[in-house]
């Protein structure tokens, strides 16, 4: 859902710039989201129909620059099994944020087995964290292109 939700919610000039993929930690491939996620995801303006699942992979931590995980337990996998992308890894409700800014739990919950609620409770924590998320990736993107003008100059 973060990946469909984050696509719907990028400006046009951004999404020219940013490429999004998902995957994950248990490496099951070429599932379709499930039922309550399409629906859920759509209420959110993402299409979610042709979404299938993805396993993390070497080649796609190496492609990424930035690796935004929703649990502890993805990001202690990642820095155990691929400690190279351990720097570009983080979870997504503490990135960017001082650790005083944040209280509470630090996951985004996976609502797969749940019932529509739940679905609608883990997106609306998505969303409310994509805020704060689309704003970042901007500034990252700018920053990116001033080093390239500064490396060409």
């Amino acid at each position: 859902m973060a990946e469909g939700m984050l696509r719907a919610r990028l400006p046009s000039d951004l999404s020219k710039q940013v490429e999004i993929r998902s995957a994950g930690t248990l490496s099951i491939n070429g599932k379709p989201a499930t039922s309550p996620a399409i629906a859920v995801a759509q209420e959110y303006g993402a299409d979610l129909s042709r979404h299938r699942s993805r396993g993390l992979s070497e080649e796609l931590l190496a492609w990424a620059d930035l690796i935004l995980v929703m649990g502890e337990t993805h990001l202690r996998f990642i820095q155990e099994h691929y400690p190279e992308a351990a720097a570009r890894t983080h979870l997504l409700r503490r990135f960017r944020r001082l650790p005083e800014e944040f209280v509470g739990n630090v996951e985004v919950p996976d609502p797969i087995g749940g019932d529509l609620e739940e679905y609608r409770a883990c997106a609306q924590l998505i969303d409310g964290e994509l805020d704060r998320l689309v704003p970042i990736l901007r500034e990252l993107v700018e920053k990116e292109a001033t080093a390239r003008k500064k490396e060409t100059s």
